[in-house]
């Protein structure tokens, strides 16, 4: 007040450039106010207000195997959980509700394409004032696009035999590595399963794992959702059937390390939101 102004110096802590338009001497007080970092109040499964910046988000057919394009709305999941906080500070957030419209992926373009393909959907998620990135569910370690023809022959006769899983056949559409960490952690949550955006029916979202079985002389290439019943759907025969599968969104991303809350106390009616 009394038109005197200063800047606070971090470095040499103390006032800097004062301007004091007044003859007579002011004494001033100085209150400094902590400010708390997101990740240092945060915890697993606390609620939190994001809306991606992308109302409308096209999925090409020429992608999913899909017999036609699909068109998605990101801002529409506004409403997330905290899936983890990780070590640099970083938070890994999971949406709530999974998205209002649903995606299919068919024959060997969906296989192939799989786990690359939730990814650059989960991708249409973000808001890069708070966000440094996102993912699908289970799809970390995993090729994204498959390049090669399906043509692994491996032995199993059992949706089990993904536990053999072997590297080498991987790249070739022979099957990912089991990722169970997302899982647990929605789990831990307990929100493994959950509904679809503004409605109360339970829906499959897709979880981004392949696996193939080689039975009867027959190859199959698998896929797998999240839901209480849906078994895994079966994309692609190595005698040329082409099959499809049907489910919903559900991505994950990651926020900044620097943010600060402006509101909110990790409820559900009262999210986290920031400045």
């Amino acid at each position: 007040k009394n038109n005197i102004t200063a800047e606070w110096d971090n470095i040499n802590w103390g006032l800097k450039n004062i301007k004091n338009t007044n003859s007579e001497t002011i004494r001033c007080t100085v209150d400094f106010k902590e400010k708390t970092t997101f990740s240092e109040k945060v915890k697993p499964g606390d609620y939190v207000s994001m809306t991606p910046v992308l109302d409308s988000f096209k999925i090409p057919k020429e992608l999913t195997g899909d017999l036609q394009d699909r068109t998605i709305n990101p801002s529409e999941l506004n409403l997330w959980r905290v899936l983890q906080i990780n070590l640099d500070g970083t938070i890994d957030l999971i949406s709530k509700y999974t998205s209002s419209v649903g995606i299919i992926f068919r024959g060997q373009t969906g296989y192939k394409n799989y786990v690359g393909a939730l990814n650059l959907i989960a991708s249409a998620y973000t808001n890069s004032v708070y966000t440094t990135g996102s993912r699908c569910i289970g799809s970390e370690h995993q090729t994204e696009f498959i390049m090669n023809d399906l043509t692994v022959e491996k032995s199993g006769t059992s949706t089990t035999a993904i536990s053999s899983w072997d590297s080498s056949t991987e790249p070739y559409g022979g099957g990912s590595a089991i990722n169970e960490w997302d899982k647990k952690n929605i789990d831990k949550i307990s929100e493994l399963y959950t509904y679809k955006v503004n409605t109360t029916e339970e829906v499959a979202y897709w979880y981004g794992l392949r696996y193939y079985v080689f039975d009867n002389n027959v190859g199959s290439w698998y896929v797998r959702v999240i839901a209480r019943s849906n078994p895994p759907y079966n994309l692609y025969k190595s005698d040329g059937t082409a099959l499809d599968g049907f489910a919903y969104i559900r991505p994950i991303v990651t926020l900044k390390a620097n943010l600060t809350t402006k509101s909110g106390d990790g409820t559900e009616g009262n999210p986290w939101a920031f400045e």
